[in-house]
């Protein structure tokens, strides 16, 4: 049986449309888009995300958030406990007080829940290691977070255009299938990420980072006037 007869009348319609969209491509780049539309974001890749936080926090003072890793806490994989070996001062933030409680066992420094009870030193790295995506109310969290007397902060999130996310979701018959944290209230992507940091804050984007094959999303930013 011939393959035209094989496909319905929509798969050969989607067919011709990506057909269409390959030959038109390299004759104009976004012809149908004008320039508001377009966000270019300079990127690097690293391929291990662990690797890349202990590099930039080794020998350093560190406020650490979503330190407890809830609801999947793994004393075998917790960042938290991973950082204690190579930094020189590391400090914890979250509001999973029982989760803090539990982490106290393996790494005994201070923890916070509450902004007002971060001191005022200074840090070398404020690390947010994939919280944003759980926060309520991110213009807040953020005016919070550039409070905080840092050098650099490194704040990372899913990205939702890694071919690993977007391969994971799927159209079924009346509905939409995501793979996601169920604790999560967005996705980012590079530019948007970017974009809430410095929209809702005081700090500034160095540099856009795709780790762990394009997975994760991070910006690496440090208060106006001080890059």
């Amino acid at each position: 049986m011939k393959l035209k007869y094989l496909l319905n009348k929509s798969t050969k319609k989607n067919i011709r449309s990506v057909i269409r969209f390959i030959r038109n491509i390299n004759k104009k780049k976004y012809s149908k888009f004008n320039n508001y539309w377009i966000q270019c974001v300079k990127i690097k890749s690293v391929p291990n995300r662990i690797e890349y936080f202990k590099k930039i926090c080794t020998n350093k003072k560190i406020i650490h958030f979503g330190c407890t890793d809830w609801p999947i806490f793994n004393p075998n994989k917790n960042l938290h406990i991973e950082l204690s070996k190579c930094t020189n001062l590391l400090h914890g933030f979250d509001i999973d007080l029982e989760g803090i409680e539990n982490l106290r066992h393996h790494v005994n420094q201070d923890y916070f829940s509450d902004f007002s009870e971060i001191p005022n030193i200074q840090y070398d790295v404020c690390l947010i290691p994939e919280t944003i995506e759980h926060v309520d109310n991110v213009k807040l969290f953020l005016e919070n977070v550039s409070l905080i007397n840092a050098n650099i902060f490194v704040i990372t999130a899913p990205n939702c255009f890694s071919k690993e996310h977007i391969t994971r979701n799927f159209y079924g018959r009346d509905q939409f299938i995501e793979l996601v944290h169920p604790d999560h209230n967005c996705w980012y992507s590079p530019y948007t990420l970017k974009n809430q940091i410095e929209k809702y804050s005081n700090l500034k984007v160095s540099d856009v980072i795709l780790l762990e094959k394009d997975t994760i999303v991070c910006c690496i930013a440090r208060k106006n006037g001080e890059i």
